[in-house]
């Protein structure tokens, strides 16, 4: 019975990661200018819409305009959960999705800032792909680890490697300058 609960809440953080890592991979490949419009977003006013002010959550009204394009041309768009509070008037450049309302901040900042969403995704889900591929005991007599044991250890590799990436990416994220 232990067994199967594990394996039932396995699948489940799984999916769950799993939808999050589609998510953040298309907002990393937004970020990183894969697809969508480029242009510039104009912060109008941002709102710390967290009311315990412990852990802020600001919201962004501004404009969005698309490269070569007039500023009659821009798009008035609010962006929720941005991660910091801009100064009104701050100019960034960002990245329009298919969706008028999806717009991602790009460059080195914009890509960072996304990295570590995917980074603990693959954390997650090579971790949950360990402990369901790796045998329940190696034989004791046996020198040379199983073929199962070698696939373990692959997807072991892929843990430390995306635990470190996402780290350093979420502290880059948090030192930010904000423009």
């Amino acid at each position: 019975m232990k067994r199967v609960f594990g394996w039932v809440c396995g699948v489940v953080l799984a999916l769950v990661t799993a939808f999050w890592c589609v998510t953040a991979t298309a907002d990393l490949a937004l970020s990183a200018g894969v697809y969508g419009t480029s242009g510039a977003y104009k912060v109008e006013s941002c709102y710390d819409t967290n009311n315990s002010r412990k852990n802020s959550t600001y919201d962004c009204y501004g404009d969005f305009t698309p490269d070569g394009s007039t500023a009659d041309d821009a798009v008035y768009v609010h962006l929720e959960d941005t991660g910091h509070d801009y100064p009104d008037g701050t100019e960034f450049d960002a990245q329009q999705g298919i969706e008028p309302e999806t717009i991602q901040r790009v460059g080195f900042w914009g890509f960072v800032g996304e990295l570590w969403q995917v980074a603990v995704c693959v954390a997650v889900l090579a971790g949950l792909g360990y402990q369901a591929i790796k045998p329940r005991r190696e034989s004791p007599h046996s020198r040379e680890p199983s073929r199962r044991q070698k696939v373990a250890d692959r997807v072991g590799y892929a843990i430390m490697v995306a635990i470190p990436v996402g780290i350093l990416s979420l502290i880059a994220m948090v030192a930010e300058p904000i423009p």
